[in-house]
């Protein structure tokens, strides 16, 4: 196919946001404008997919411009993802003022304006939002579900959290799933309601021995200093997946954080005898809507020397300000 097509870039494009491909999709957009090839709807509704996976607002709202320019502000699939792509980049303004211009507002317009609301601690937002649309008798699926019980899992609202789960049970007949128990798992995890939600798992064989939803428990258990319970999930865990290093890592930080310190030593050294390591964190940042990745000890970036230099300068200045308080 010629490169003059819109359609054979549209394919390469969205062929690399289904694999997860983010930054070559936008790099494989830039090439394509580069070759004086106009974008379509299809164009940027996936190139707004990769921001939202990204965090890339300001290529975003790049992306944003060209579909004013283009006249494309009235097609409900374009809107609704440059939606999604602000409510994921936490630009809840710009949202709520995408949302409210929407021509007609879907399920999954509903839902993402929720997200937007809970990942930034706006869990009245959400919720009064999720009691508008079944005012307008639009059905919630399992995703709006998880959308609302999130929210209120970061806002501490346990109550209403627990409430709307059993909503989706009893009066929507949605069986939940492992994403959704994740969600009451973490929404009662964070408020301390660790047995609570330990006896959640255990009664329903699904639940019981699931490792996300252990791992998603031992993590609060983590948080809360919750020694007892956390060694008898690691125990569990370290059974049904002995070559995960999180679990290890995470049992470690407990046990130092209660200054155990042989219990911390033991683990480091069984990690050792497994040959087992951390897994390096990995991040990205966007200066003038380029997008640059990090992996923690990297040095081969050709700015190495510039950003360790710089992060040097910073722990001298945090330390000073620890000497000072």
């Amino acid at each position: 196919m010629p490169k003059s097509n819109v359609v054979s870039w549209n394919v390469v494009i969205s062929g690399y946001v289904s694999a997860g491909c983010y930054f070559e999709a936008l790099g494989v957009y830039d090439e394509m404008r580069a070759a004086n090839v106009k974008p379509d709807a299809i164009t940027l509704t996936s190139t707004l997919a990769a921001c939202s996976q990204l965090a890339a607002l300001e290529r975003g709202r790049e992306f944003h411009k060209h579909i004013i320019e283009a006249k494309l502000n009235s097609n409900e699939v374009v809107m609704g993802a440059l939606l999604d792509m602000y409510a994921k980049c936490g630009a809840v303004k710009e949202a709520e003022a995408v949302f409210n211009q929407l021509p007609t507002k879907d399920l999954v317009s509903w839902t993402s304006m929720m997200v937007a609301y809970g990942s930034h601690g706006q869990a009245f937002e959400a919720t009064k939002l999720f009691d508008e649309m079944l005012q307008r008798n639009i059905r919630p699926d399992r995703v709006t579900f998880l959308a609302v019980i999130s929210a209120c899992s970061h806002a501490g609202l346990v109550d209403e959290g627990r409430k709307y789960f059993n909503s989706m049970v009893n009066d929507y007949k949605i069986r939940p799933t492992t994403a959704e128990y994740s969600c009451l798992i973490d929404l009662l995890g964070r408020a301390g309601k660790l047995h609570e939600a330990h006896e959640i798992l255990q009664r329903n064989s699904d639940t019981e021995g699931d490792v996300e939803l252990l791992s998603t428990l031992f993590a609060a258990c983590s948080l809360h200093g919750e020694i007892d319970l956390g060694e008898r999930i690691a125990k569990l865990l370290i059974e049904k997946v002995p070559e995960a290093s999180s679990t290890y890592v995470v049992l470690e930080k407990m046990y130092a954080a209660n200054k155990n310190w042989e219990g911390a030593r033991g683990v480091r050294f069984k990690m050792k005898e497994m040959g087992l390591r951390k897994n390096p964190g990995c991040s990205w940042i966007e200066v003038d809507k380029r997008i640059e990745s990090f992996v923690a000890g990297d040095k081969t970036l050709a700015q190495a020397e510039s950003v360790y230099g710089c992060l040097a300068s910073m722990y001298g200045h945090m330390e000073k300000d620890e000497i000072v308080a």
